[in-house]
Order: structure tokens, then sequence, then C-alpha cells
């Protein structure tokens, strides 16, 4: 999985493309290898699922692969999304009457599986096979959208060198969680939950080596209240009179921990989809003073 989300594809609206920002935007091709082979032959039996099997130059190939489609004749077919416009060069003087056009890639002599172009077919090499649990919650886990974080600190106008500075992310639940979708698809149903993890906030303090400071913290802050406690702060050692404008900029990244379970609250592992979206909008600026101790 490569966000992405995606090919399974995965600022503002929260309706928004499925690459955008602050929506998993991952690629998942599976986990089935390339099919060995040594180039010529003929096709045979098998369909139904990933885990089918077919017979290509004496050789066991899957029948199904993810990334590339349905296997026939030493190629693999996938139906073209979007499909060409009508009357254009792939269909071959064919239309959406007498079948459809497919992205084909075909075994080479290296055994390797290159794409191949675009070729019309009449009927589809197979159907798609089953998804499986982790599949399904692979697709909630796409419809989950967050919001834009909005940054606070405290106090905000007249911070001093020395002084822990209040850092907190507006509570609402849409930006910071916990958020879950759930799907139905072949027969599965699944609830893919995120919840936020850590904040790694980004402070520029300046010149020279430590020019930009890093932190981590456990959760979104909590307002500021007077005789409080924060959660999460940060102490600045100089003051901000030599920055742009007079001012700290400060920015903040949320990770994310996926999880998911099926129907029958069997987990379902999501590890390798934790996710850390971008966000374009969220900064903060923090001007810091020197105290002035007077004699």
């Amino acid at each position: 999985m490569t966000l992405a989300i995606p090919s399974a594809n995965a600022a503002g609206s929260t309706d928004t493309h499925p690459c955008a920002a602050r929506v998993i935007c991952t690629e998942h091709h599976g986990t089935s290898s390339p099919p060995a082979t040594g180039g010529g032959g003929t096709s045979g039996g098998g369909g139904g699922g990933g885990s089918s099997t077919c017979t290509w130059n004496q050789q066991v190939v899957p029948c199904y692969v993810p990334q590339w489609g349905w296997f026939s004749e030493g190629c693999y077919y996938q139906e073209s999304n979007p499909q060409p416009l009508p009357g254009e060069e792939a269909w071959g003087g064919h239309s959406e009457k007498d079948g459809a056009i497919y992205d084909s890639a075909c075994i080479t002599n290296t055994n390797e599986i290159q794409p191949f172009g675009q070729t019309f077919l009449a009927q589809a090499p197979g159907a798609r096979p089953k998804k499986t649990p982790e599949e399904v919650a692979f697709d909630a886990l796409m419809k989950i959208e967050v919001g834009e974080p909005v940054l606070h600190a405290a106090p905000a106008g007249d911070a001093v060198v020395g002084s822990p500075v209040w850092l907190w992310i507006d509570p609402d639940k849409g930006v910071v969680g916990p958020l879950s979708k759930e799907l139905t698809e072949d027969g599965i149903t699944v609830t893919t939950t995120v919840t936020l993890a850590e904040v790694e906030w980004t402070v520029d303090d300046g010149q020279g080596e430590k020019k930009v400071q890093s932190f981590t913290c456990k959760d979104a802050g909590v307002p500021y209240r007077p005789n409080g406690s924060p959660t999460c702060s940060h102490v600045f050692t100089q003051s901000s009179a030599r920055m742009q404008d007079h001012a700290y900029s400060l920015s903040a990244t949320l990770k994310w921990h996926v999880t998911a379970r099926t129907r029958d609250n069997t987990d379902i592992n999501m590890i390798a989809y934790d996710w850390t979206p971008t966000y374009t909008q969220a900064v903060l600026r923090v001007p810091v003073n020197e105290v002035q101790v007077l004699n």
C-alpha cells in the first residue's frame, strides 16, 4: 500500500476528489507475484478468484491479479476506466453494444508482466473475485475524510521566553476524530475507524542548525483555561524579534491510527494503512517577547 490510498485509489470542503490532501490516497496492488513463464503455449482452466490458478506454457499462473485483471492466452485484461469515446481508434469499428475496451498486460519471455495497451473484447475474460474483509475495510477507509485543523496558542499575543506556550487544535470531531465508516461489499460488512495517534508540531525557530524544530504531543491538546495544565506546550528560548513579522511560525501534522472490524467483531489488521494527511492552511503565528527586568 503506497496512500493512495492507490490501482485502488486513495483543504476546506469535505466533499473532495479521492486524492485530495486529507483523504487516504493509496495504491493497492494485492499480494500476487508475477507468474513465471517461458513464453508461448496455451492457457487452461481455472477461474473464480485470486487463489485460482491457470496454466501457461506448462507453468502455473494466477487467474487473477488485482493490478492487471483476468488471465487469458498469455495476457491479463481489465476493463478500461474510463472507456474511450465512441469512434476512437481503440474500438476498431466496434461500439459499446458489441463489448468493451480492456487494458492488457502480457507475460514476457523474462517472466514479467508488461502493459500492452488497449484492446477490444466482446466478452470479459472473467469476473471480479469477491473482496476480502481487508479490501472492504480499505474501501471504507477511502471514504473517510478529516477537516482542516485550526491551531491555537496561549498566550497568543504576549508569550515570553522561557514560559510554556499552550498549543491545541479545535476539538471538532471532524478534525480530531475518531471517525468511522461502515461499508458493505460482497456480503461483508466492515467498520473502519481512524483515531488520532499523535500530533507533530513544527516550529520555525530562526537561523542556524536549529532553524526548524519538531516535537510530538500525544493528543490534540486542551483549550487554555486559567490555572489549568496544558497537555501540549512548547518553550521558546529566544524572542521572535529577529523573525519575519516578529513571530514564530508553527504548523501541525496529525498522525492517524487505522483499525477495522467485521460485523461479528473480528479484528482486521490495518497497521499498514496508518496515515498522515497533508494540510495546507494549518499555520499559526506566535510572537514571543523577552522578559524585561527593571532594577
